[in-house]
Protein backbone atom coordinates (compact mmCIF):
# COMPACT_ATOMS: atom_id res chain seq x y z
CA UNK A 1 0.00 0.00 0.00
CA UNK A 2 3.20 2.28 0.43
CA UNK A 3 4.04 2.03 -3.58
CA UNK A 4 0.08 2.97 -4.00
CA UNK A 5 0.55 6.18 -1.58
CA UNK A 6 3.69 7.31 -3.36
CA UNK A 7 2.27 6.84 -6.83
CA UNK A 8 -0.85 8.66 -5.56
CA UNK A 9 1.75 11.75 -3.90
CA UNK A 10 3.53 11.70 -7.33
CA UNK A 11 0.11 12.12 -9.16
CA UNK A 12 -0.86 14.96 -7.23
CA UNK A 13 2.47 16.78 -7.68
CA UNK A 14 2.31 16.68 -11.24
CA UNK A 15 -1.38 18.41 -10.81
CA UNK A 16 -0.27 20.97 -9.06
CA UNK A 17 2.89 21.74 -10.84
CA UNK A 18 1.42 21.83 -14.14
CA UNK A 19 -1.59 24.11 -12.55
CA UNK A 20 1.71 26.30 -11.45
CA UNK A 21 3.12 25.75 -15.09
CA UNK A 22 0.14 27.12 -16.87
CA UNK A 23 0.34 30.16 -14.54
CA UNK A 24 3.54 30.59 -15.27
CA UNK A 25 3.62 30.15 -18.80
CA UNK A 26 0.55 32.74 -18.79
CA UNK A 27 3.11 35.22 -17.09
CA UNK A 28 5.22 34.52 -19.27
CA UNK A 29 3.45 35.43 -22.58
CA UNK A 30 2.67 39.39 -20.87
CA UNK A 31 6.46 39.85 -22.18
CA UNK A 32 4.90 39.77 -25.54
CA UNK A 33 1.45 41.14 -25.43
CA UNK A 34 -1.99 40.38 -23.35
CA UNK A 35 -3.23 37.74 -25.71
CA UNK A 36 -0.05 35.51 -25.81
CA UNK A 37 -0.29 35.44 -22.17
CA UNK A 38 -3.92 34.40 -22.14
CA UNK A 39 -3.79 32.31 -25.38
CA UNK A 40 -0.16 30.47 -23.69
CA UNK A 41 -2.53 30.26 -19.83
CA UNK A 42 -5.43 28.58 -21.83
CA UNK A 43 -2.90 25.75 -23.70
CA UNK A 44 -1.67 24.88 -20.32
CA UNK A 45 -5.14 24.88 -18.85
CA UNK A 46 -6.08 22.60 -21.98
CA UNK A 47 -3.65 20.04 -20.07
CA UNK A 48 -4.41 20.65 -16.57
CA UNK A 49 -8.14 20.16 -16.53
CA UNK A 50 -8.24 16.93 -18.84
CA UNK A 51 -5.57 15.44 -16.32
CA UNK A 52 -7.10 16.69 -13.34
CA UNK A 53 -9.99 14.62 -14.67
CA UNK A 54 -8.17 11.71 -15.54
CA UNK A 55 -6.30 11.83 -12.65
CA UNK A 56 -9.59 11.44 -10.86
CA UNK A 57 -11.60 8.62 -12.95
CA UNK A 58 -8.77 6.73 -12.58
CA UNK A 59 -7.34 6.30 -9.18
CA UNK A 60 -10.60 6.55 -7.50
CA UNK A 61 -10.44 2.66 -6.78
CA UNK A 62 -7.64 1.02 -5.01
CA UNK A 63 -8.61 -2.29 -3.73
CA UNK A 64 -7.45 -5.55 -5.57
CA UNK A 65 -10.99 -7.02 -5.67
CA UNK A 66 -11.98 -4.29 -7.76
CA UNK A 67 -9.72 -5.19 -11.02
CA UNK A 68 -12.91 -4.66 -13.51
CA UNK A 69 -13.77 -1.45 -12.08
CA UNK A 70 -10.34 -0.20 -11.97
CA UNK A 71 -9.99 -0.86 -15.65
CA UNK A 72 -13.30 0.00 -16.54
CA UNK A 73 -12.37 3.91 -15.16
CA UNK A 74 -8.67 4.08 -16.70
CA UNK A 75 -10.76 3.48 -19.64
CA UNK A 76 -13.44 5.64 -19.04
CA UNK A 77 -10.77 8.32 -17.87
CA UNK A 78 -8.73 7.94 -21.20
CA UNK A 79 -11.87 8.37 -23.43
CA UNK A 80 -12.56 11.83 -21.08
CA UNK A 81 -9.57 13.06 -20.89
CA UNK A 82 -8.73 12.97 -24.68
CA UNK A 83 -12.46 14.20 -25.64
CA UNK A 84 -11.84 16.88 -22.91
CA UNK A 85 -8.55 17.85 -24.23
CA UNK A 86 -10.16 17.91 -27.87
CA UNK A 87 -13.19 20.25 -26.41
CA UNK A 88 -10.91 22.38 -24.89
CA UNK A 89 -8.83 23.08 -28.03
CA UNK A 90 -12.10 23.59 -29.77
CA UNK A 91 -13.27 26.35 -27.37
CA UNK A 92 -10.13 27.98 -27.23
CA UNK A 93 -9.76 28.37 -31.27
CA UNK A 94 -13.51 29.23 -31.35
CA UNK A 95 -14.15 31.52 -28.54
CA UNK A 96 -10.49 33.26 -28.45
CA UNK A 97 -10.29 36.17 -30.28
CA UNK A 98 -7.44 37.20 -31.70
CA UNK A 99 -6.28 33.95 -31.56
CA UNK A 100 -2.14 33.43 -30.65
CA UNK A 101 -2.19 30.01 -32.17
CA UNK A 102 1.75 29.47 -31.51
CA UNK A 103 1.32 30.83 -27.66
CA UNK A 104 -1.47 28.19 -27.55
CA UNK A 105 0.84 25.17 -28.50
CA UNK A 106 3.37 26.68 -26.40
CA UNK A 107 1.77 26.88 -23.46
CA UNK A 108 0.54 23.29 -24.13
CA UNK A 109 3.39 21.68 -24.62
CA UNK A 110 5.32 23.16 -21.94
CA UNK A 111 2.83 22.16 -19.72
CA UNK A 112 2.48 18.60 -20.86
CA UNK A 113 6.38 18.22 -20.46
CA UNK A 114 5.95 18.41 -16.37
CA UNK A 115 3.62 15.03 -16.86
CA UNK A 116 7.81 13.80 -17.98
CA UNK A 117 9.73 16.21 -15.48
CA UNK A 118 7.99 15.68 -12.18
CA UNK A 119 7.89 12.01 -11.90
CA UNK A 120 11.96 12.21 -13.28
CA UNK A 121 12.54 14.74 -10.37
CA UNK A 122 11.15 12.71 -7.76
CA UNK A 123 12.09 9.65 -8.32
CA UNK A 124 15.95 11.02 -8.30
CA UNK A 125 15.14 13.02 -5.02
CA UNK A 126 13.94 9.16 -3.26
CA UNK A 127 17.29 7.86 -4.72
CA UNK A 128 19.00 10.52 -3.19
CA UNK A 129 17.26 9.92 -0.03
CA UNK A 130 17.99 6.61 -0.28
CA UNK A 131 21.61 6.56 -1.09
CA UNK A 132 21.50 9.34 2.07
CA UNK A 133 19.54 7.07 4.37
CA UNK A 134 22.17 4.30 3.54
CA UNK A 135 25.54 6.01 3.60
CA UNK A 136 24.55 7.30 7.25
CA UNK A 137 24.02 3.69 8.19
Amino acid sequence: MQQAERRLRVIRLILIWQLVGAVVVGLAGFFWNRDAALAAFLGGMTVVLPNSYFAYRAFRYRVARAARLIVRSFYAGAAGKMLLTAGMFTLVFVNLDPLNAPAVFIGFALVQTLSWVVPLVVSRREAAEVSLSISEK
